[in-house]
């Protein structure tokens, strides 16, 4: 375990702590104990599987994810009281080309707490994705999604260099 590995793990888990916790300082007492077993999870669970993380990639990761989740939750609550209820919706398939299992894991779990998008079937080469409006430009949100998830590990076989097809 390097000093580099250690400290950004804590320096990450313990901001997340501090805005979950608002701040509060008498969170502490449960937020060290909660910030070390992550640690040590993390480490016996994933580090011998996974590339280093990259700390610029994991900011400009969330960054992207507090946009969509703002654009997209307008976006939701626009159509639901537009007097006509513009949906579309579908089920449509992504092929993923992300081959690391915990980025897949995270571009997953993204994709279903984006509103108006849903994680529906994981394939091995694609990801079945229940969408509100097939006509919106979802598939580019996809990739660019997908793009930020493999640039949080920064591993270059992380993403295919072709689409894979659909299973």
């Amino acid at each position: 375990m390097s000093t580099k590995w250690l400290i950004s793990r804590i320096a990450i888990l313990a901001f997340l702590w501090w805005v979950l916790a608002k701040g509060a300082y008498d969170s502490w007492q449960v937020g060290i104990p909660a910030i070390l077993t992550a640690i040590y999870v993390d480490r016996r669970l994933f580090q011998s599987r996974t590339s280093h993380w990259s700390l610029g990639g994991f900011i400009v990761f969330g960054l992207l994810f507090l946009k969509l989740s703002v654009t997209s939750g307008i976006d939701v609550v626009w159509r639901t009281y537009h007097p006509r209820l513009p949906l579309n919706p579908a089920m449509v398939v992504y092929p993923l080309r992300l081959t690391s299992e915990v980025a897949r894991n995270l571009f997953v779990g993204t994709v279903s707490l984006l509103p108006g998008t849903l994680s529906a079937e994981l394939g091995t080469h694609s990801l079945v994705v229940h969408v509100l409006d097939i006509d919106r430009p979802f598939r580019q949100e996809l990739k660019l999604i997908e793009d930020r998830v493999a640039a949080v590990f920064r591993h270059p076989g992380q993403l295919d260099d072709h689409m894979a097809g659909t299973d």
